[in-house]
């Protein structure tokens, strides 16, 4: 069998276990699959299913949509984003009605839409 290596794949599995300090040989023995099965994955020569990707992202701390590319995902939170959501989830009422205050000035998004077209 030949092996596409794309430079850019179509899933975020490599940088998302590596930022999780995990080997692929790590990711495996935790995911109950085998090393090969981990580096076809990451190699795009074998499909990221909807189990593998809730699996997997239990495994390394993420959500499974965040395995996904920019291009399949372009709502992706990054790491400063999720930290803010994650504060306002925590936060009391009273905090929470602050940060709306406060992100009132900001345009909202369906806005900011029309106003592109």
């Amino acid at each position: 069998m030949q092996y596409l290596l794309r430079m850019n794949p179509s899933n975020r599995v490599r940088e998302l276990r590596k930022k999780a300090g995990l080997s692929q040989l790590q990711l495996a023995n935790l995911a109950g699959i085998s090393q090969p099965a981990v580096s076809q994955i990451e190699n795009d020569t074998r499909p990221l299913t909807i189990d593998w990707m809730r699996t997997i992202a239990r495994i390394i701390g993420c959500t499974p949509a965040d395995l996904l590319s920019s291009e399949d995902n372009p709502d992706r939170l990054d790491d400063t984003e999720r930290s803010l959501v994650d504060d306002y989830r925590h936060a009391t009422e009273p905090q929470r009605e602050m940060v709306r205050r406060v992100a009132a000035p900001i345009p909202d998004h369906a806005q900011r839409n029309s106003d592109a077209a």
